[in-house]
């Protein structure tokens, strides 16, 4: 009876223990099945509140259970795209309507045009009729200034408009600074895009901004997070964009005046700005190494373009050079800087759906020297131009694809960011 007794209460308690397991497993997969579901709807409804939902499953539960729900995510969005494209509800479209092509460069004249002699006899203009038209003395005539503009993009898509330069900033005087295209660089997804500026170096400055709190460092340092009154108040102010990952997502290197801010990791990509207006794209260490001259540098991962060829390790998709967060193939809003071979032309680029052996295609696909990815994710890609308005200045999207906070540059943000001025540098550019 004892022990009869005793089976029976251990049967008891461990009946109960069998379906508290099994009970817990489905609520955990209801939860996950709810948390997926509200992360596809939030994703698009509200994407500041899913990206801090995420935010908060990372502290909880750490950087690889968010990475998992952000990769599960993606995928279906990116799953479901894909069938809509294949049943004929979604259709590969520009991302703005096709602008006037640029206009072609003048080309200056070489061989200036002699003067012709007057002819003995001719009358002058005080003994010709009143009515006759005084004709001027032939004269060489003044150079047609060169009107810069990016080289010409061939075989960079089938949309109307791919590859197709138009002018998208111009400085106070009215002299174009940047233009816009597209390219279309995944053929697994026609419908894809990648929006392209092209800056000119010569005629704009790149300024660089550390976030209220990115990247997370103990150096000493004053934080303001937004673009200084000086430039926001000058007519100079043309455009800023997103800076890199944040510091615990790769503990890549950054500096600003002076300050390392993280230290730099060799051989990863980095961007470089000087005091004399120069900017550098390369590798750390061998491209770019500390000089005097440096007034800030951000590193993002692995060059993606490293001497005009793609990166072969971009192919790795598991590394976590690329950031512990999202999985190089997990089709995301993607952003990136590249650099000509001469420096003098930036290259920022950017589009949804991008995985990023696609984005380091975008570089090619414009011939760049050297390029880095930047920032991924709707909320935090976002490059935005500048215009004034009798309320102030308004900043307006590259793409419609890049939501979250609006006017964010004015304001303190807490992720580290670039900016563009225009500058009154010699035409001669960068040295």
């Amino acid at each position: 009876m004892i022990k009869w007794s005793w089976l029976r209460r251990s049967s008891v308690r461990v009946a109960p223990a069998r379906h508290q397991r099994r009970g817990g497993c489905l609520i955990t997969s209801v939860v996950v099945v709810v948390l997926v579901i509200t992360g596809v709807v939030g994703l698009e409804l509200r994407p500041e509140l899913a990206a801090q939902g995420i935010d908060l499953i990372r502290t909880i539960a750490g950087d690889e259970a968010a990475a998992w729900l952000e990769n599960t995510i993606f995928g279906i969005k990116d799953m479901a795209q894909h069938e809509a494209y294949q049943l004929g509800m979604v259709h590969a479209a520009a991302p703005w309507a096709a602008d006037a092509p640029a206009a072609p460069r003048p080309v200056a004249s070489a061989t200036p045009v002699p003067a012709t002699p007057t002819p003995k006899g001719t009358p002058q203009p005080a003994q010709m009729h009143p009515l006759a038209t005084v004709q001027p003395s032939p004269t060489a005539p003044p150079p047609t200034p060169t009107v810069w503009q990016p080289d010409p993009l061939t075989d960079v898509g089938t949309m109307d408009g791919a590859g197709q330069w138009s002018a998208y900033l111009t400085d106070p005087s009215g002299k174009v600074v940047a233009y816009r295209t597209f390219v279309q660089p995944d053929p697994d997804r026609p419908y894809v895009y990648a929006a392209v500026v092209a800056i000119n170096l010569r005629a704009t400055q790149l300024h660089f901004v550390l976030g209220t709190e990115e990247p997370v460092s103990k150096a000493k340092i004053v934080r303001k997070g937004v673009i200084p009154a000086t430039d926001l108040q000058s007519d100079q102010m043309l455009a800023a964009f997103n800076g890199g990952f944040k510091a615990r997502h790769g503990h890549f290197g950054a500096m600003i005046d002076g300050v390392t801010i993280v230290p730099p990791i060799k051989g990863f990509g980095t961007i470089a700005l000087y005091q004399d207006g120069r900017i550098q794209i390369g590798a750390w260490g061998t491209d770019i190494t500390d000089s005097p001259g440096m007034v800030a540098w951000r590193q993002n991962g692995p060059l993606l373009i490293d001497h005009g060829t793609i990166n072969p390790h971009t192919a790795n998709q598991t590394s976590q050079d690329w950031g512990i967060i999202l999985k190089g193939v997990t089709a995301v809003l993607r952003s990136g800087v590249g650099i000509s071979a001469d420096g003098s032309v930036l290259y920022y680029v950017a589009g949804d759906s991008l995985i990023l052996p696609r984005l380091a295609s975008a570089f090619a696909m414009i011939h760049v020297e050297n390029a880095i990815q930047l920032d991924i994710n709707s909320i935090y890609v976002r490059f935005d131009t500048f215009q004034t308005s009798p309320s102030g200045l308004v900043e307006s999207p590259l793409l419609d694809a890049m939501k979250g906070q609006r006017q964010r540059y004015q304001h303190p943000w807490n992720r580290d960011f670039f900016y563009l001025t225009a500058t009154n540098r010699a035409a001669g550019g960068p040295s």
